[in-house]
């Protein structure tokens, strides 16, 4: 009896191309997504799960206080209303920015406008907005995690308060 000798090319090829296809994938996700946004005018599914986790986070700075409980619900709740490509906007431009913020925040117009001034002028933060622009929201939750861990999210917070 002969033994077929089967060959492993075809399961070679086969995984080469799925590991083509998936880095592919990885490569031009961002700009797809885009590109559905920009086709559509909706929100898509990556954007859905992104600001769902925006509303998560800014719902964890809840403490008990049912009038600032009550301010973060309204914040979280604009937020989500919000397209995601009015907030892509907004991280090109000063006044967009100090709109978005005063209207999906508890702060005033004039707190809004200083912290849009601040996150403006300062380069600190210009790597976050090119992201949260580009939408890359990868990059952006990176620029936005050394922001925290430096310090500067911090300051910023007290340099409104002032």
């Amino acid at each position: 009896m002969r033994h077929n000798k089967r060959s492993k090319k075809p399961l070679i090829i086969t995984l080469v191309t799925i590991i083509v296809i998936l880095m592919l994938g990885v490569v031009f996700f961002f700009p797809l997504n885009n590109a559905i946004r920009n086709v559509t005018g909706n929100d898509t599914a990556s954007d859905k799960v992104v600001k769902s986790e925006l509303v998560k986070k800014v719902k964890s700075k809840k403490n008990g206080d049912a009038t600032k409980d009550k301010k973060i619900d309204r914040a979280a709740s604009i937020l989500g209303k919000k397209k995601m490509s009015q907030i892509m906007s907004a991280a090109n431009d000063q006044d967009k920015a100090a709109n978005l913020i005063a209207d999906s925040s508890s702060l005033s117009k004039e707190q809004a406008q200083k912290a849009a001034q601040e996150i403006f002028s300062d380069d600190s933060y210009s790597g976050l907005r090119k992201a949260i622009s580009d939408g890359n929201w990868y990059q952006a939750y990176q620029q936005y995690q050394k922001l925290s861990n430096d310090g500067q999210l911090t300051q910023l917070q007290q340099d409104i308060a002032k």
